[in-house]
């Protein structure tokens, strides 16, 4: 009887947890009275008419990070509600398996006659639905209650009009689901402020639901008159010509559903290729009619070959650039033929590549200037402890990110990291990882399990191979200690009184193999101690030779200058030594670098 309470009180306990995690699935979030709050403390009452189109830019954009990060917040609620729920359900089980078995020992021990009579009625019973005696069938219930609960859950995120869903799925079944509704023309504000607009481009986003977002109503009006679809699932980037118009979509990678777009008119560059193509079909058509005066009367199939070319030259004439035309004659006129047809491929391949050119140049363009705006741009003082970084822009845009902030507890998180990949989805990606480790350490969170969740969470929330080398980094200015996790990141440097010590890799780059863990590592610091902190576009700068910098010369350097009181002073002096090595050549990837001195 004692082991059959048991059973009862924790299945209660476990009926209780899934209730409550099913009413936590059920809430609608307003995170509109949030979003006016948050305005309230960053511009008082009053003063947002007086603030200047640049500083208004400037509030959306740091209303829009805070409330990314509740958002992520609201997500790590559910999910932790689902494991107390899953936990729960599971000791219930253990708990009724264990009262069977008690009750089945107890029965053999009091005669074999009558567990013999016993048996024999449970196998009736057995038989037979709804009656007693099923104790076999809830044991053989239990392990796969157990196995249920500890199937992996799989997060999905549904973005429809303003409603943002998150959905926790368990063996291909809806087991939580969280819905907040959100300000979608605020939070794109920011994407649209990036681009510009000289050459009349107008900027937008498409929703899964066909929903059309743009800057201004004029805006949105000229899309809508484009008449554009939302691209077919796992297609990434399209490219388009409608009308006097060029269209380029990218899809967002963190699977928002959200297509990001900008419109071109090309109407005049499209008249111009249209006046030549016609002033040289109308030379073409001048010799043309020449020979026809003398050709007509001798042969009409010459004619109807005539035909065919005068209507390919029409129908280049009007922008169609794909036309041939299919005469396979050995005489003039099959000369010509051939002629037009490459002077159409060239015209074709020519627009094709200045269509591209355009595109990857608008691309790079907002990835530069999402990454520019996610770097700090000051440094950080604390008492004695000074922190300052530096990026060294290359030609082409990376995912280089570095970052400090001060905790609640005013301890001071130290964020290094480098996306694989270039342009707008390594940005993207990049400002994701940040979000989601701001989130994560303001809920005092451990380091290695934030390594492991922002490792499940790339893996399972980007398209294609995408990883990023991560360092994560705690420091206690009070005691001097710094307990960090290094995720497949270069060996970062503390200059300390002992000597240059090297703090190594403690595990795989987030997304590339994940679930294998992390491990956190501390270390002691003492006053003026310096940390530096770097990415690969330090060590793998190269000269006009082709030779690498590598981490022997950073490593020399840093000797080298043994009075160094300030993280200008190590900034600058491995930033020279770059510069000097590299000589004329061009920097290949961002030089990302960061120095702390330890008070």
């Amino acid at each position: 009887m004692g082991a059959g309470s048991g059973s009862a009180s924790t299945s209660a306990g476990g009926a209780a947890a899934a209730d409550a995690a099913n009413q936590a699935a059920r809430l609608t979030i307003d995170l509109g009275p949030i979003r006016r709050e948050i305005l309230k403390q960053i511009v008082p009452d009053g003063q947002l008419d007086n603030l200047t189109s640049e500083e208004r830019q400037r509030v959306a954009r740091e209303v829009n990070q805070r409330m990314l990060g509740i958002a992520q917040g609201i997500q790590l609620g559910a999910a932790g509600l689902q494991k107390k729920a899953a936990d729960a359900e599971r000791e219930a089980a253990d708990a009724h398996a264990k009262a069977q078995r008690a009750d089945s020992t107890s029965a053999k021990a009091d005669s074999s006659a009558t567990t013999g009579e016993a048996n024999a009625k449970a196998a009736e019973s057995s038989k037979t639905p709804g009656a007693p005696g099923r104790a076999p069938a809830s044991e053989a219930a239990a392990p796969r209650s157990a196995s249920a609960a500890s199937a992996p859950l799989r997060k999905r995120t549904e973005l429809t009009g303003s409603h943002l869903g998150v959905m926790v799925e368990q063996n291909g079944q809806v087991v939580e689901q969280i819905g907040a509704e959100i300000n979608m023309p605020q939070m794109l504000a920011t994407v649209f402020s990036t681009t510009r607009r000289d050459r009349g481009e107008v900027p937008f986003a498409i929703g899964k639901d066909g929903k059309i977002f743009a800057p201004t109503d004029e805006d949105r009006k000229t899309i809508e008159k484009l008449k554009l679809a939302v691209p077919p699932e796992g297609q990434a980037t399209t490219t388009r010509n409608t009308g006097d118009w060029i269209v380029v979509m990218t899809a967002d990678p963190s699977g928002s559903g959200l297509h990001f777009g900008i419109a071109k008119p090309v109407a005049d560059s499209l008249n111009d290729l249209r006046k030549t193509a016609a002033r040289n079909a109308s030379f073409g058509l001048g010799f043309i009619a020449l020979a026809l005066v003398g050709i007509v009367p001798l042969s009409t199939r010459l004619t109807r070959n005539l035909s065919k070319l005068t209507d390919g030259v029409d129908r280049i004439a009007q922008g169609d650039y794909s036309v041939r035309v299919p005469l396979e004659t050995t005489d003039e006129v099959g000369r010509l033929a051939r002629a037009f047809n490459r002077m159409a491929t060239d015209v074709e391949a020519h627009q094709r590549a200045a269509v591209e050119q355009e595109r990857v140049k608008r691309e790079l363009e907002l990835g530069r200037q999402i990454q520019h705006e996610m770097l700090p741009h000051e440094p950080l003082r604390l008492g004695l402890t000074e922190i300052k970084g530096v990026s060294v822009p290359a030609r082409e845009v990376g995912g280089d990110f570095f970052n400090y902030f001060e905790l609640s507890d005013h301890r001071v998180a130290l964020l290094v990291g480098d996306v694989s990949g270039k342009g707008v989805g390594a940005a993207l990606l990049m400002a994701n990882i940040q979000a989601s480790l701001r989130t994560r350490l303001a809920l005092g969170q451990d380091l290695s399990a934030i390594a492991d969740a922002i490792d499940r969470d790339v893996d399972a929330n980007s398209p294609g191979p995408v990883y990023a080398t991560l360092f994560v980094g705690i420091l206690d200015p009070a005691t001097r200690r710094l307990q960090y996790v290094s995720a497949g990141h270069h060996p970062q440097y503390a200059l300390c009184r002992r000597g240059l010590e090297r703090m190594e890799s403690t595990g795989l780059p987030v997304g590339l193999l994940s679930g294998r863990g992390y491990t956190a590592r501390n270390l002691q610091l003492a006053e003026g101690d310096m940390l530096f902190f770097y990415t690969d576009g330090c060590v793998e700068a190269e000269n006009p030779a082709g030779e690498m910098f590598g981490r022997e010369r950073l490593e020399t350097t840093l000797m080298s200058g043994g009075g160094a009181t300030s993280p200008d002073d190590v900034l600058s002096r491995v930033e020279q030594a770059m510069k000097a090595f590299r000589a004329s050549a061009e920097p290949a990837d961002d030089e990302t670098m960061m120095a702390v001195r330890v008070g």
